[in-house]
């Protein structure tokens, strides 16, 4: 085989990647040319700190890619970590690539995606149904991913990499039809992909469950614009009082994993911690004292010039440090037992890449991630510590020991003039600080010489004089004569003067003489020798600390783990809320869970129970009127799932959790400028993302579908959905739907399953109520019951919402003619009877009228005039 052949074979079995990363979001495309099949995703990541491009690693892993594509504009932290074969399970190095920066452009990158042809798509769509189908397979909102898809096509193009298909089926508008037909790229498949061991949400899930709310803050110390967290999950459990423990709470609520070690082990922590809340405000108070010292030790060898504030703040957090590792050891905390005597096996779990796990594990598909995590955590140990005790011992170590005492030997910052290097560094320096420091005296005596060279018969020439010798940094030594220059007759005594300047802050002239001159050789610029050399020897002591950051990022890594499981115990402390258990046996069963954002707002929240088994009541169909809590019970359900694979406890009295790998939401309609659709064609989006991708360890939240079309199409897409949840095998996704649409429940719309549940939000209302008018004495209880409601009580509500009593009196007409299947007629509006007699009167005048006599015309438009009641 000749090479040509061999490398085109090579290339033709390859798998290509593009990368984008942009604003905390990174967005992978990959390509694998033996199968055809296409692959993209997109997540928040960490640049920078212990779990810096962490999602990368992982997606690296998922895809092994031959060929990566980045943009030359790229950073070259990112750059690197694409280069970087040293984190575990990644053996060998990929060819790294730089592209021209505008292929990674959004406009190009969807502009080429509007050119793919993907084997199962429908044919003969034009543009626009295009991008839907497209929007329905990956998300064209999610920037940066379309950004790498779009990139890693136009290159697979260019290298003929991809081939092309006739079929025009990916119709640009502003394309003629010849370039359609011979310009489509063919691939087999085409997916939007989650990376295993996460729980996946996506932003439009995160905004509908209020899991974040960013909000503009106009605050003079944050600056107009700014923005803070608002009223959502993360800002009910952000107790964190260092930045490392707040941004690693964000990463931990940006990724939720399925991982039962690490879960387990958080849980453990959180149930100590809770029970020993003086513990946690000790561990707090040393907390708030310790700034992220790689930072510290960052912005320090970023200036120039540098103050003993910063040393103090980097010395102060050593020390508290070390004081908090004390406070650990001290504090006796040890792993709880669990059912069956188990502790947690957390030992087995990697050191540096917690709390993602082992890269080596994360290195297959999605779904089977939720089954790796079954055979850990079984083993039964004996008493141990916390697992956040063990690491934070490990990792505070002697190495944070050896740079507190460099520190602290080198660095004083309780001298005067400014200074920074303590006494004994350097002998050098000493003595220049000695003779600084004694200047004052030192300065006198030369002046007192200077004087004594005056005679005495010129003595009168210094009565408006003052002399004195000072040191002028930059300058040197000096004779400065404040009242005028010397005199004439001085200048012959003192020939050796020379003028150096006049002015200055305190005004007068300066001058040079032999004796400053001998100072000035001997001492010369006294100031900036000591500031060069302290600024030497602080340079030696930052490259000394920079051979232990590895540490001292571990070290803060541990810091900021404590603060996190130290504010999520408190919450627990505070809203008493539960431990959940978690298994990988699929069901979720929870008693008496609560909504935590409402329950913060209402005097009274009325707790619920959810039961899905592994072969029963999986798809909730709910029912019941407007304002009875259904999109409520639904959003606790998906949060506390949330919560437990955050590693928090829940707001219920007990809970047990199957580990879930993905939660969809269809609740709030969030508009896209770059994909324009119809708020029912989003709301269609969302579902079809459901049905593609969800698996039965899935939990759907859907709430009122249908509503934005008529109700019979509505109704038929609800229904369809419904079904086909119902029958996936081996066991549906877990599936609580809220709807209006009471039709589906009667007529055989759904076929009767063991899997669908009807239950509906009970309402009371009273005996002597008529029944022409069921709202009257309405009383909302909030409970989920078993059945199914017909009524909406839409009237109640529109009264509670305050509407005007005119209004609802007109809803209840209209609501009994449809009933008994009447015409709606108008209502006649104010003065209307008046203005119909009137104008009968009008005729009946106007056609007695003699038009001959002038006085009764004239008398006939007086009369008129008069009795308009449109003028009146």
């Amino acid at each position: 085989m000749s090479q040509d052949a061999s490398d085109e074979n090579q290339r033709d079995t390859q798998t290509h990647m593009a990368v984008v990363l942009s604003k905390g979001n990174i967005g992978v495309a990959w390509y694998d040319s033996a199968c055809g099949e296409m692959y993209v995703l997109q997540a928040q990541e960490e640049t920078t700190g212990p779990f810096a491009f962490q999602l990368l690693h992982l997606a690296k892993l998922r895809a092994a890619p031959q060929v990566v594509y980045i943009s030359a504009r790229s950073d070259s932290a990112l750059i690197d970590s694409l280069r970087d074969c040293s984190v575990q399970g990644i053996a060998a190095v990929c060819d790294v690539r730089l592209e021209k920066s505008r292929l990674f452009s959004y406009e190009a990158a969807l502009r080429c995606l509007q050119l793919l042809n993907v084997t199962d798509m429908p044919r003969n769509l034009d543009g626009h149904e295009h991008t839907n189908w497209l929007n329905s397979v990956m998300s064209l909102s999610a920037t940066q991913q379309v950004c790498a898809a779009g990139a890693l096509l136009a290159i697979l193009q260019r290298d003929d990499v991809l081939s092309e298909s006739t079929a025009a089926t990916s119709n640009s508008d502003d394309m003629d039809v010849d370039e359609r037909h011979t310009k489509a790229l063919l691939v087999a498949s085409l997916a939007e992909v989650s990376l295993s061991g996460f729980l996946n949400v996506d932003a439009v899930s995160q905004t509908a469950l209020s899991i974040f709310q960013e909000e503009q803050h106009p605050g003079k110390t944050m600056g107009i614009g700014s923005t803070k967290e608002g009223f959502s999950v993360f800002g009910v459990l952000d107790k964190c009082v260092t930045s490392m423990g707040r941004r690693l709470l964000r990463l931990w609520f940006m990724r939720p994993i399925v991982d039962l070690d690490a879960l387990n082990d958080r849980q453990d922590a959180i149930q100590v911690l809770a029970g020993v809340p003086d513990t946690c405000k000790a561990l707090r108070d040393i907390l708030r004292h310790i700034k992220d010292v790689p930072k510290q030790l960052q912005r320090l060898q970023a200036q120039s010039v540098r103050g003993a504030k910063d040393f103090s703040v980097l010395t102060d957090s050593l020390a508290k440090l070390l004081l908090l590792r004390g406070a650990l050891a001290s504090a006796g905390l040890t792993a709880p037992a669990r059912a069956g005597g188990q502790r947690n096996n957390a030992s087995s779990m990697a050191e540096e890449s917690y709390p993602a796990g082992n890269f080596a594990n994360r290195a297959s598909s999605s779904s089977p991630s939720v089954s790796q995590a079954a055979g850990r955590g079984r083993a039964a140990q004996p008493a141990q510590e916390l697992g956040i005790v063990r690491r934070s011992l490990s990792r505070i170590g002697q190495a944070v020991q050896d740079c507190h005492g460099l520190v602290a030997d080198i660095i004083d910052v309780n001298q005067e003039e400014g200074s920074l290097v303590a006494a004994g560094v350097s002998d050098r320096l000493d003595q220049l600080k000695a003779v600084y420091h004694a200047l004052p005296g030192l300065l006198t005596r030369v002046v007192e010489a200077e004087l004594a060279r005056i005679p005495r018969a010129l003595s009168h020439s210094l009565s408006q004089q003052t002399w004195t010798c000072v040191y002028v940094p930059q300058m040197g030594f000096a004779i400065r004569l404040e009242g005028g220059l010397l005199t004439a007759d001085l200048e012959d005594v003192f020939s050796d003067f020379e003028v150096a300047f006049e002015g200055g802050d305190k005004g007068g002239t300066f001058y040079h003489s032999d004796r400053t001159r001998a100072l000035n050789a001997q001492y010369g610029d006294m100031l900036h020798k000591i500031l060069d050399l302290e600024a030497s020897i602080c340079n030696e002591l930052l490259r000394r600390l920079a051979k232990h950051h590895t540490a001292l990022v571990r070290a803060m890594a541990a810091a900021g783990e404590v603060d996190c499981l130290v504010a999520m115990a408190m919450a627990a402390h505070d809203y008493g809320w539960c431990r959940p258990e978690l298994t990988t046996d699929n069901v979720l069963e929870i008693s008496q869970g609560k909504h935590l954002l409402t329950e913060l707002v209402t005097d009274t929240y009325i707790p619920n129970d959810t039961k899905m088994t592994a072969h029963q009541g999986r798809v909730q169909v709910i029912t019941g009127p407007n304002f009875s809590g259904k999109s409520c019970y639904a959003k606790q359900v998906a949060l506390i799932v949330f919560l437990a694979h955050v590693g928090s406890f829940v707001p219920a009295r007990s809970a047990r959790i199957g580990l879930t790998d993905r939660i969809f939401t269809r609740v709030a309609c969030r508009e896209a400028v770059t994909v324009p659709q119809s708020a029912f064609l989003i709301d269609l989006t969302q579902i079809s993302s459901m049905l593609r991708h969800a698996t039965c360890r899935s939990l759907c939240i859907i709430d009122e579908f249908g509503k934005g079309t008529l109700a019979s199409d509505g109704i038929g897409l609800l229904c369809a959905a419904l079904q086909h949840f119902a029958d996936q095998r081996p066991a549906p996704p877990k599936v609580i739907a809220c709807t209006h649409f009471s039709e589906i429940l009667h007529g055989g719309h759904i076929r009767q399953s063991p899997q669908l549940a009807l239950v509906t939000m009970d309402v009371l209302t009273e005996a002597s109520a008529p029944e022409a008018a069921p709202d009257k004495g309405l009383i909302f209880l909030y409970r989920l019951v078993p059945g199914c409601a017909a009524l909406s009580f839409g009237v109640h509500c529109a009264r509670l919402a305050g509407l005007d009593p005119r209004v609802l009196q007109r809803a209840k007409q209209v609501m009994e003619l449809r009933g008994a299947h009447k015409a709606v007629l108008p209502v006649p509006s104010p003065g209307q009877a008046a203005k119909e007699a009137w104008s009968q009167s009008l005729t009946t005048s106007l056609g007695a009228l003699q038009l001959q006599d002038t006085s009764q015309l004239q008398a006939f438009v007086r009369s008129v005039l008069h009795d308009d009641p449109a003028a009146r």
